[in-house]
């Protein structure tokens, strides 16, 4: 596979191809297009998820975040407090 695409990497016909401004242009709208699409798409999901009362992915991976920084900080004053303590 990686010496078929060095092969056509080569080809001159791909580099006369990938020279021309007007299909290098058209190649940068194209995967532009691609980015706002998904821009979008992701604006009117979260939208679409304040609406319904839905939580989005990243507002779950944000609370699972804070919650793992909640229990580790628990756990620490746990410790700090049983340390603290007299022994019996």
């Amino acid at each position: 596979m990686v010496e078929r695409a060095m092969r056509l990497a080569s080809d001159p016909r791909l580099t006369k191809l990938a020279s021309n401004p007007r299909v290098m242009g058209t190649a940068m709208k194209a995967l532009s297009l691609g980015g706002t699409v998904k821009t979008e798409v992701t604006k009117a999901t979260r939208v679409a998820a304040g609406l319904f009362g839905i939580a989005t992915e990243e507002e779950v991976a944000t609370l699972r975040s804070t919650v793992q920084t909640l229990e580790d900080t628990v756990a620490t004053l746990e410790a700090r407090a049983k340390a603290d303590r007299p022994a019996p």
